[in-house]
């Protein structure tokens, strides 16, 4: 087991770090977005990857902090008119359907999806209805999250939510994408492996199929249950299935027990035969979690202690947690480090990534995080 990947936890509660002024490092890291990634008239290609990274990202994230706080205002003008903003500009002629698959990092689906949820027009939900049309067919498409099916049902079930008028419109859609999903399973499988986790897995398959259609649950529950049987002794899952303890131990969302416990807390009330196992499967996650994630990459959303922080119960371990990623202990922590390796970039080299950069996640962060149960965006979150 790697113990460089992560920082040691305190063994006194006297030690504990808070988690300071939330709402001054929100506002803050909603300033830098607009001035260091400004709206533009037109997005070059390469910066286009739907809610993963890029301005379609942008745009829904400040469309959930326009919602969820309206009054808040950044430069100027309320959350809504950034929202705005970020969808407006051109994303060229040549955004090909399905060039980054069919999940929430494919940039015509996320930004058709995202522009019906702004724009509440019924004729951008038929535009986006058609584009998820056109890729049943594609049998070689995965059925995880980030390019795949799942993703899939995540964007068609952001446009229910946000325009439920036009539900009727996706509703075919969501039944034959879930059909396809569980028809290929429950042996999905990503780049030939039996992935396990929730970006990239089952457990984020089985939660996009419950959250969308939760009937499907008891059609699930026994390949959750073989999911919970996969917990290991140390409350982490692997990564795929045959790693057992081998290999990288990953504790983060993307892979390990921070994915488990987000997916599962949404899963609970569909499984009411299966909740005194999943609450023990929280219990001994979080364990995991609050021993071994404390990363030290930047903080973010999907393997960071951003998302790792929404994990813990509310109180003085999340506080912690969120404290070490404040903007001036991280500051202040790579400054102290001779080697270099706290709090390096984690982004993929994508500046401004709605899920793997640190102001878009620490603006969702700061965002959610006093909820008993903080949502993760682009998962749970509607």
């Amino acid at each position: 087991m790697e113990s460089s990947r992560f920082m040691a936890v305190p063994d006194a509660a006297a030690n504990l770090l808070d988690s300071g002024d939330t709402d001054a490092y929100m506002s803050a890291a909603l300033e830098d977005i607009v001035a260091n990634y400004p709206p533009r008239s037109r997005y070059p290609h390469e910066v286009l990857q739907g809610l993963w990274s890029g301005p379609t990202g942008m745009a829904y994230l400040l469309l959930q902090v326009s919602t969820l706080r309206p009054e808040l205002v950044i430069s100027g003008q309320p959350a809504v008119h950034w929202a705005r903003a970020y969808i407006a500009g051109s994303r060229g002629h040549n955004l090909r359907l399905g060039s980054h698959g069919c999940g929430i990092g494919d940039e015509k689906l996320a930004f058709e999806a995202v522009r019906a949820a702004i724009s509440q027009e019924r004729h951008h939900v038929a535009e986006f209805v058609s584009s998820v049309s056109q890729i049943l067919a594609v049998e070689e498409f995965p059925d995880e999250n980030l390019y795949g099916r799942a993703g899939s049902l995540y964007l068609l079930r952001l446009v229910r939510h946000w325009v439920p008028d036009c539900a009727a419109l996706v509703q075919p859609a969501i039944t034959e994408i879930s059909n396809t999903i569980m028809r290929n399973g429950p042996a999905w499988k990503w780049h030939g492996r039996r992935y396990i986790g929730a970006v990239h897995g089952d457990i984020g398959i089985v939660t996009q199929l419950v959250l969308t259609t939760p009937a499907l649950a008891a059609e699930v529950e026994p390949h959750l249950v073989r999911l919970l049987d996969m917990q290991l002794a140390d409350g982490n899952w692997p990564s795929h299935e045959g790693s057992g303890n081998t290999g990288k131990h990953l504790v983060q969302f993307c892979h390990g027990a921070p994915g488990f416990v987000v997916s599962l807390l949404s899963l609970r009330p569909h499984f009411p035969a299966l909740q005194e196992r999943i609450d023990e499967a929280i219990r001994k996650a979080r364990e995991c979690i609050w021993n071994e994630g404390l990363l030290k990459k930047e903080p973010n959303l999907c393997h960071g202690i951003f998302g790792n922080a929404l994990t813990l119960p509310l109180g003085p371990q999340r506080h912690h947690f969120l404290g070490v990623a404040a903007p001036e202990n991280v500051s202040r922590m790579k400054k102290s480090d001779p080697t270099g390796t706290i709090f390096e970039r984690a982004d993929y080299g994508r500046s401004y990534s709605t899920l793997t950069s640190y102001a878009p996640c620490a603006v969702w962060t700061w965002l959610v995080c006093r909820e008993e149960a903080p949502r993760f965006l682009a998962y749970n979150d509607i």
